[in-house]
């Protein structure tokens, strides 16, 4: 079967969305997806969803298009197929298109690949927007939209970024680094202090490898801090500490 994904009586580029994934973020990807879906224009682009669940597992169908679907339940598995990436579809430099391949055929026939010109990653957190799903794209050689690895990787690692944006005499705000300790999440107040005292109060505390929709807050000393970050550190062993900065 030709890897060439436009159909004969269709100009259409097919675009494929991933969204979903294994970050805690998983549900504002759902959001973020369904939201890329509806906003191409439907007269140039042939559209559909691939949805990484919470365990892993690629699924694509229409039911997947509406947001009243989430979280599947069992009866709603029949309606989406189980798909793989091909990640020996081609090289992206000599224009070639992405590929799913069913899990599962037909009872007498084999199901046949899924092409598509272009892949829209629409992750939100970990395993999605770091570089994980750029990297496997450039692997399978399919052209996506948004940065590329090294790009997605560093900038996912707000520490990494902050070094960066140093060494580049780029302006940026003063930080703080607390790891997670070796046991447990408490961190003594008075090392809090030591850290944090620097920035001033208030701040902000965030994970450092999230996309900042979850673990974030605002604290007026270290002993909100210290209260705060076991909630980051459930999601990240790192947390960064930034001035807080009104509007």
């Amino acid at each position: 079967m030709s890897q060439m994904s436009q159909t004969e009586n269709s100009q259409k580029k097919r675009v494929a969305v991933f969204f979903g994934g294994r970050s805690p973020e998983h549900d504002v990807s759902i959001v973020t997806g369904l939201q890329v879906l509806h906003a191409l224009d439907q007269a140039k682009y042939d559209a559909f969803p691939v949805y990484i669940a919470p365990d892993g597992e690629w699924l694509t169908g229409d039911i997947l298009r509406d947001r009243g679907s989430y979280m599947l339940a069992a009866a709603d598995m029949k309606n989406v197929s189980a798909v793989t990436i091909d990640v020996g579809a081609g090289d992206v430099r000599a224009g070639s298109c992405g590929r799913l391949i069913p899990k599962k055929g037909g009872i007498f026939s084999k199901a046949k690949p899924m092409g598509f010109d272009v892949a829209i990653p629409a992750f939100h957190g970990l395993v999605g927007e770091d570089g994980s799903i750029q990297g496997l794209f450039e692997l399978a050689g399919i052209p996506y939209t948004g940065m590329r690895v090294k790009a997605s990787s560093v900038l996912m690692d707000k520490v990494a970024t902050k070094y960066y944006l140093q060494a580049l005499d780029i302006p940026s705000l003063p930080f703080a680094v607390l790891q997670r300790p070796e046991s447990g999440y408490l961190i003594p107040e008075a090392e809090i202090e030591s850290l944090l005292k620097p920035l001033g109060f208030p701040c902000i505390l965030k994970p450092a490898h999230l996309g900042s929709s979850i673990g974030v807050a605002r604290v007026a000393n270290a002993q909100e801090a210290k209260a705060c970050l076991p909630a980051i550190f459930e999601y990240d062993p790192v947390a960064i500490a930034e001035p807080f900065v009104d509007n």
